[in-house]
């Protein structure tokens, strides 16, 4: 889980920008919001990001995508550009700057990055250890050999001299583990393995036939997923993964066709997959193939699939406007039951869903983001706890007369035809 995380020229944030994701002083609903990593240590686990069109809400989700995928990516050679340097329009050739403290399980890790594109030019992960303090797994400084910490006895020396001849200019330290079979200190691999299997970025799980095939092997992930479609009044009984054939008649024709090449003829004939969706009435129980279902149906089928993932321990997933093709009551059920039922998972989103912030019930105002765009074009964060409302206050009332800012700034409705 992220505790905290900064940004510096990506994208649209030119200068420094720090989010917490620490529970404020704030008791409400604490235990249902927060998990405790550690005594004392409360951390959000669903923050949502609010702002005008242009203001830099996806490119703050896509900053911690792009750290987390730095953290992990190898290249093939040190002449390739790192993909991740997406610099301030204005600051081009200056470093793109990444820090981030966050946890896996109860081991808490501080980390910071600092490149340009062709280039790591420093990088620096700490941990803390069994008695609790911050110590250094490894520093990197530009030209210099990587410095291990004296916590890491594991790794004997020629271990060492590996890692750096393997770690190429234009990767990180814990990214040479994609590229190669290395003897690595344990606590180095499980924090590979954990980014890989449950940092989920934008759009993750996207493919309905992958998540039925995943279904039709896995009975308990058919169960699950059929059991919130349910809950979310789909009136979906089951799913099935079914192989679909052309009529012999149609084969046929396509076989005497000589205006088809051999190769298109043998992909028109191979057997296609077909997800159904099977629906109960009053009359008798009927089927509807997944291309013909709602777009409503369809994002929900994908959301069931991320709370299958966000069941799995410390698992992060990031999302661009969550609440695309569904009811307002449909999305509000989907985070609520998120809540419910995720202990150690966090969920960050960006939303125009302005009905949202009137849920205070459920959604606390250290868990809102907002952005906002400076004179310079340069985005910044803010949270609406730090406008200190009265607890009477609506927030949504405050965001909609402008109180809170982050909201775009409109002109007339009447348009000059002359």
């Amino acid at each position: 889980m992220i505790q905290e995380f900064s940004v510096k020229n990506f994208l649209s944030f030119r200068e420094k920008q720090t989010i917490s994701f620490l529970a404020s002083t704030d008791k409400k609903n604490v235990n249902e919001v927060t998990f405790q990593p550690r005594e004392g240590v409360k951390i959000l686990k669903l923050l949502m990001v609010y702002g005008a069109n242009a203001s830099g809400k996806t490119n703050l989700i896509l900053a911690i995508q792009a750290l987390w995928v730095l953290m992990i990516s190898s290249q093939a050679n040190e002449d390739e550009k790192i993909s991740q340097y997406r610099p301030f329009i204005l600051d081009e050739g200056e470093p793109t700057e990444f820090e981030i403290i966050f946890w896996k399980g109860s081991i808490k890790y501080k980390y910071h990055v600092v490149f340009d594109e062709s280039r790591i030019l420093y990088e620096r992960l700490m941990y803390t250890t069994e008695s609790g303090i911050l110590s250094d797994l490894y520093e990197r400084s530009q030209k210099e050999t990587i410095k291990f910490g004296s916590t890491i006895r594991e790794l004997k020396a020629k271990d060492k001299q590996v890692f750096n001849t393997e770690t190429l200019k234009n990767h990180t330290v814990l990214a040479t583990l994609n590229k190669k079979n290395i003897q690595s200190p344990s606590v180095l691999v499980d924090l590979y393995i954990w980014i890989k299997n449950n940092v989920h970025g934008i759009g993750s799980y996207q493919n309905a036939y992958e998540i039925a095939e995943l279904a039709n092997r896995d009975k308990g992930v058919k169960n699950f997923l059929l059991e919130i479609l349910k809950k979310a009044d789909f009136n979906i009984s089951d799913v099935h993964l079914v192989e679909t054939t052309l009529s012999p008649q149609l084969i046929t024709e396509i076989e005497k066709d000589v205006n088809v090449s051999n190769e298109l003829k043998a992909k028109l004939l191979k057997p296609q997959k077909e997800i159904l969706f099977f629906h109960n009435s009053d009359e008798k129980a009927f089927s509807i193939p997944y291309r013909m279902e709602s777009a409503g149906t369809k994002a929900y089928f994908r959301l069931a699939r991320l709370l299958l993932e966000l069941g799995n321990e410390g698992t992060l997933v990031m999302e661009d406007e969550l609440e695309d093709s569904l009811h307002y009551d449909l999305l509000l059920h989907f985070l609520e039951t998120f809540l419910r039922t995720e202990i150690e998972s966090q969920l960050i989103f960006a939303t125009h869903s302005q009905m949202l912030l009137s849920e205070e019930w459920m959604l606390r105002r250290d868990m809102i983001v907002l952005v906002e765009k400076s004179k310079n074009s340069s985005s910044l964060l803010y949270k609406a706890s730090d406008f200190g409302l009265h607890k009477n206050v609506s927030l949504l009332n405050a965001y909609k007369i402008g109180k809170l800012g982050a909201k775009p700034i409109l002109g007339s409705t009447f348009i000059n035809e002359s």
